[in-house]
């Protein structure tokens, strides 16, 4: 039986996910992208529907549409996406419906998966950032690139490879300032 990870091991994990946008040109091997989409995959989902898919973009034209499209430029501390290892759009279809409480389960099913590829992506020493807007502001140009059938939408679009620094400990507000006891505003 697999061994499972200590809680102390997870919280240091954690600590140590945070946004990285400056890559190296090293290359991602294709079975550690492989090995952190099934760590994706393993997040639950409302209905147990697995709604998740994703495309991977590894060439170096089809990033390079993605940055014209999307309008990313050049800027210190960030890699410009066309020389970025890897793009991971994390895609979806929605069986939850329209209502308040299928897009609920719908978000239900698509952040768990997207905190798992970041958090495995981070095990394996690899540096990703979770961005959204970027996806749903030109999605309808993005989705003739990529080939997307209908009904098929784009959550997040995430640059990963292997950062340019070491990535040290997040910065996060204490528990007690964000957690309460029974009622909002009763101390933790």
């Amino acid at each position: 039986m697999a061994e499972i990870a200590t809680l102390d091991a997870l919280s240091g994990l954690m600590a140590r996910q945070r946004a990285v946008r400056e890559f190296t040109k090293d290359v991602v091997d294709d079975g550690l992208i492989e090995q952190i989409l099934e760590a994706a995959t393993r997040a639950p989902s409302a209905k147990n529907e697995q709604v998740l898919r994703f495309v991977v973009l590894k060439s170096p034209e089809s990033k390079r549409q993605v940055a014209a499209i999307v309008g990313e430029a050049p800027g210190p501390g960030r890699t410009p996406w066309d020389e970025v290892p890897v793009l991971i759009f994390v895609c979806a279809a929605n069986p939850f419906g329209d209502t308040a409480t299928g897009a609920a389960a719908q978000a239900g099913s698509v952040y768990p998966g997207i905190q798992n590829l970041l958090l495995a992506a981070r095990a394996a020493g690899l540096g990703t950032v979770l961005t959204t807007s970027r996806a749903k502001i030109k999605e309808a140009e993005l989705r003739a690139l990529l080939n997307l059938p209908e009904g098929m939408d784009i959550y997040a679009i995430i640059p990963m490879g292997w950062p340019v620094a070491r990535i040290g400990k997040n910065r996060r507000r204490p528990v007690s300032e964000v957690a309460f006891r029974e009622r909002f505003g009763d101390a933790w």
